[in-house]
């Protein structure tokens, strides 16, 4: 097995929330990036976030100013697919949740694609083994599910289809790795993949909690902004179950479990979104946003993520630790 190339071309399909935050990461590897848009229009609004990504890096010191310049003009425009992907080893594909348009845009890129290049979709809910379904090589198609913001957040869930081949995993996870994101790998193709999965089993016990009236919507995000969601960025679940015990766990699972929610429908967010109540939207959700700051919460939510990514560029650069400072 060959790694991607450190310097080898790559492509980003979408100029929308996510494309031109990936399209920065892995220009900022160091890698000439071609980011395709559909219009001239939609590549200027995707180059336009793409420069505005890297300044916000650079000025806040996560990437250095040269680099942040030498990234920009690593990546150019173009409203060509054929253009786009013709020479690139790793084509991501971030254009909207259509199962029928990312599967007519996988054939086109298959078409005009090397034929060892990988093709990766940054799809968070569909399976890619449906999404590669009618490609010739679909062992060469995988998903590469990126957080939002994808210049801040470093989990990719990297998804292995029913054909993807061990190799595209392989591949792909240390290109992702050098690239300084935190890749999982998901063995089996199943919806939500992993991140969102279990962000999802969370969401719905926290829709059963209000919908029941056992806390009010500010009470269960304190509960978990101040609690276990503190824990969660110095050690997972199964970290904290090992630690306090299984045998403790599953006393309170027993307990617990059979009064959490099983419901298979979201019927609190169908009730509450046939009133007209989508969120900040509309102006209103679980919250009244006409009297909350969404923009400041965007900016805390950022800084917050900022000050983390900082933090653990600090730890990949500090020397290892001697035998005397583990003692």
């Amino acid at each position: 097995m060959q790694d991607v190339d450190s310097q080898a071309p790559l492509a980003v399909l979408g100029t929308g929330m996510m494309g031109p935050g990936i399209a920065a990461v892995l220009a900022l590897a160091n890698h000439p990036v071609a980011l395709y848009g559909r219009s001239d229009a939609s590549v200027g609004r995707g180059l336009a976030a793409l420069e505005a990504t890297l300044d916000f890096l650079a000025r806040e010191g996560v990437a250095e100013a040269g680099a942040a310049r030498a990234a920009r003009a690593r990546v150019r425009g173009t409203t060509g697919l054929s253009e786009a992907v013709r020479d690139a080893a790793v084509v991501f594909e971030s254009v909207p949740e259509d199962l029928g348009l990312k599967q007519a845009l996988f054939a086109e890129v298959e078409r005009h694609a090397a034929a060892d290049a990988i093709v990766a979709s940054n799809t968070s809910s569909l399976r890619i083994s449906e999404v590669s379904a009618s490609l010739r090589r679909p062992e060469r198609a995988v998903t590469t599910h990126f957080y939002m913001p994808p210049h801040l957040v470093p989990l990719v869930d990297v998804v292995k289809g029913e054909r993807t081949s061990d190799e595209t995993i392989a591949r792909v996870r240390a290109l992702l790795t050098a690239a300084g994101k935190r890749p999982v790998v998901v063995l089996q193709d199943t919806p939500g993949q992993l991140g969102i999965r279990l962000l999802q089993a969370v969401n719905r016990e926290a829709f059963n909690i209000v919908r029941r009236g056992i806390a009010s919507a500010d009470d269960v995000d304190t509960a978990i902004k101040y609690g276990p969601g503190l824990r969660f960025p110095v050690y997972g679940p199964l970290e904290h179950a090992d630690l306090v015990g299984l045998d403790f766990i599953d006393a309170v699972a027993s307990y617990v479990w059979p009064d959490l929610s099983r419901e298979t429908e979201p019927l609190l967010l169908r009730e509450m979104t046939a009133r007209g109540a989508r969120g900040l939207k509309d102006g209103r959700g679980f919250y009244d946003w006409s009297r909350r700051d969404a923009k400041q919460l965007k900016a805390t939510r950022d800084a917050f993520l900022l000050q983390r990514l900082k933090d653990e560029q600090r730890g990949q650069q500090a020397p290892p630790a001697s035998a005397a400072d583990s003692e």
